[in-house]
């Protein structure tokens, strides 16, 4: 499933806004696994590494880049960060930490963090000498006021639950206490909630206006047109950035910015449509870099979401009908381009969370048939479904193919088309029966607990979508959330897949792509060093870095 105007998947729910989504939360994120690196593709103009730039970095210039979405703001406490929302805060703050290509979470504006033997407590300590882009310092005082401000918010307060006091003890150190062992805890602070920003934007709430730590500074932005920020000149790393300036522009529809790519007017664009990083693999003057192994946690997955407490897909007969009826080989093979890959997993291969067989139910028509008898006498003799998706040719087609599939072994379907906002509303009400949907990307797959516990599925309002309650689903969340075990960790999201698979809350048919595209004169946009010297993570799922970038003309 592709990218496209109206493409909804969970972070977008987030990003996009929604009249519910002020009630809801963020996805806490968890500890590191170490899988294959992220594949990239060699441009057929250049033998240099896509991404990785050689020689002495250049000075100045600007890039302008499309992205697949606008942000709705830049307050972290009540804006949504989706991938795009992620790169303009890559742009204009820092996080207290960053993942780096081990899958660890490395201290960047942190000196370090902390904990003791249980996990309960941890202290974050600042680097000395930061200052914001309003020139105020970056402290104890200030980071103490952001976690407040984040554990108040009705956005942000689930991701931070598990605290239970904050508090300064130095003037570059903070302490938070968690009623639990919160062993994910530098990972969070990856994430939108481990952005700080000045006092002066948080304390008027501005979301138009953001004032961070970052390597470049506001100029403008004209929602939906263009954002533009200048380079930093007070950065506390030295000699970065190298651009004068970045802008970005949303261009929602992938063919649009792929033209702007390769007509100039954009330098460099973020896709997850497989036909577009398909055209642009092997284009002559461009280099790509693509997110088709995970580096590390979860994969980000294209599958149907079904609710569990709607009828007829209440019905667990239903939904493994469903399952049964669903080849997955033929979608990939009709609407993968040749790029995305089957997946019933949601772990990679080589994952230590990856059970060898999940039990994932195969494509198997006739069982479906059998199945659909069994269950239809249960539902008035007739199962009739609706297959929905937002407003997306490619997703049209897609839902057109999934229907008659379903037809053939006996259901009733009907099709339709759903606004983006309405589409939201439905999900987090639970006013449908099966919808399109891209989720699950994380680098730990704590990262997805509000997204899967039972603790999250209750009305009126869920991110748990499903809604499906399974107590040893829930069991295996939190023995992978809480322990310091990895062996126990592996075994509880070993059960966490299987169990999937067995309640069927999601019909899966891959994994999903991003990738970057940028014309031959941008360098360096997926190489990055960290403070420590370590390897940053480079581009995944959809959110890139400008701070290394320059051009070579």
């Amino acid at each position: 499933m592709g990218d496209a105007a109206d493409r909804y998947d969970r972070r977008g729910f987030l990003a996009r806004g929604a009249s519910a989504a002020a009630a809801l939360g963020l996805a806490g994120v968890g500890l590191p696994t170490l899988l294959d690196a992220c594949s990239t593709s060699p441009s057929p103009s250049s033998s240099r590494t896509p991404g990785v730039g050689t020689g002495t970095p250049r000075r100045g210039g600007t890039v302008t880049i499309g992205l697949n979405s606008e942000i709705d703001g830049f307050l972290p406490t009540a804006s949504h960060f989706d991938n795009s929302g992620l790169t303009y805060a890559n742009t204009v703050f820092d996080s207290l930490t960053r993942i780096g290509a081990d899958g660890r979470a490395h201290p960047y504006l942190a000196q370090s963090v902390t904990a003791n033997t249980d996990r309960t407590v941890w202290t974050v300590t600042l680097r000395p000498g930061i200052r914001f882009h309003d020139g105020t310092a970056l402290d104890a005082d200030v980071l103490v006021a952001n976690l407040d401000a984040l554990r108040q918010s009705p956005l942000t307060a689930q991701a931070v639950a598990p605290v239970s006091a904050v508090r300064k003890v130095s003037d570059l150190a903070m302490q938070v206490t968690c009623d639990e062992p919160l062993v994910a805890f530098p990972y969070y602070l990856s994430t939108q909630i481990g952005y700080p920003i000045a006092l002066a934007q948080l304390d008027a709430a501005n979301s138009t206006h953001p004032v961070g730590t970052g390597p470049f500074v506001y100029e403008s932005w004209e929602p939906n047109d263009h954002f533009t920020a200048t380079r930093n000149p007070h950065y506390w790393r030295p000699g970065l950035p190298y651009l004068d300036s970045v802008t970005y522009k949303p261009v929602a529809d992938d063919q649009s910015r792929e033209n702007a790519l390769r007509s100039g007017s954009i330098d460099m664009m973020v896709t997850r449509d497989p036909n577009t990083i398909k055209d642009l693999r092997d284009a002559t003057g461009f280099q790509q870099v693509a997110d088709l192994t995970q580096r590390h946690g979860q994969t980000d997955m294209d599958f149907i979401i079904l609710n569990t407490v709607a009828p007829p897909t209440d019905d667990l007969v239903v939904r493994q009908a469903l399952a049964h009826a669903l080849d997955r080989e033929q979608i990939v093979r009709l609407f993968g381009a040749g790029v995305t890959e089957v997946s019933t997993s949601l772990f990679p291969p080589g994952s230590p969370y990856r059970p060898a067989d999940n039990g994932y139910p195969s494509y198997d028509p006739a069982k479906a048939r059998a199945l659909v008898a069994q269950a239809a006498p249960n539902h008035g003799g007739t199962l009739s479904i609706s297959l929905d998706t937002v407003t997306d040719p490619r997703l049209n087609e897609i839902i057109q193919a999934v229907g008659n599939m379903w037809q053939a072994v006996g259901f009733t379907v009907s099709l339709g088309q759903i606004e983006q906002v309405t589409f939201i509303d439905n999900l987090v009400t639970s006013k449908f029966v099966a919808y399109t949907d891209e989720m699950f990307a994380a680098a730990d797959p704590d990262l997805n607990y509000v997204w899967l516990s039972s603790t999250t599925a209750n009305p009126p309002i869920a991110l748990n979508f499903a809604r499906n309650k399974d107590p040893e689903l829930e069991a295996a969340l939190q023995r992978g959330r809480t322990s310091l075990d990895p062996s126990v960790r592996a075994e509880a999201y070993q059960t966490v897949d299987k169990r999937l698979a067995a309640d069927l809350p999601y019909l899966w048919f891959s994994r999903a792509t991003w990738s970057v595209t940028a014309s031959d004169s941008v360098a360096n946009f997926n190489h990055m060093a960290l403070p420590d010297g370590s390897p940053d993570q480079g581009f995944a799922a959809g959110v890139a870095t400008p701070t290394p970038i320059w051009r070579t003309a």
